[in-house]
């Protein structure tokens, strides 16, 4: 996502704590990116805001089909 924007990590970094004040390294960034770390909420939530875009839109595939699944086994639960 990062690079769509043309940023690198350690652009995205000097944003996210000069806009939230979050001290994140941009290896840390890297990593969540890779999948070899998990970010914070308020990470997340930073990143997203660094972007200009939605908290949600920074949170790995993984956790999104995590939440998908867990909402139809839900659903099917109801029915």
């Amino acid at each position: 996502m990062r690079e769509a924007y043309a940023l690198t990590s350690v652009d995205l970094a000097e944003r996210i704590r000069a806009e939230s004040g979050i001290d994140v390294h941009p290896d840390h960034i890297l990593n969540v990116e890779l999948g070899h770390q998990e970010g914070s909420r308020r990470l997340m939530t930073a990143w997203a805001n660094a972007l200009r875009i939605k908290p949600i839109d920074v949170h790995r595939p993984r956790d999104l089909r995590e939440r998908f699944v867990a909402g139809d086994e839900a659903e099917a639960g109801a029915a």
